[in-house]
C-alpha cells in the first residue's frame, strides 16, 4: 500500500528547495526522483515528482498586468 505524503509536507519541502537551490530545484528535485526510481523506490521517486510539481509552480511567471491568462 503506497504511503501519500501530505500536501502540506510536500510544499514545504518544495518551498526548502527553492531556498537551497535557487533556479536549479527544478532540475535537483528531478535528478532525486530519477535516482530513486533507479534504486527500485517508485513511492520516494513520485513523492518528488510532486514536491517539482509544487516547485514548479512556484517558479511560475506571474502574468504581467494585461497579459492574457489561458
Amino acid at each position: 500500500m503506497a504511503h501519500l505524503t501530505p500536501e502540506r509536507d510536500v510544499w514545504q519541502m518544495a518551498v526548502l528547495m527553492e531556498e537551497r537551490y535557487g533556479a536549479d530545484a527544478l532540475l535537483e528535485s528531478a535528478a532525486l526522483a530519477e535516482h530513486l526510481l533507479e534504486d527500485g523506490d517508485s513511492e520516494g521517486a513520485a513523492r518528488w515528482c510532486r514536491i517539482r510539481q509544487a516547485i514548479a509552480w512556484l517558479q511560475a511567471k506571474a502574468p504581467v498586468r494585461g497579459e492574457a491568462v489561458h
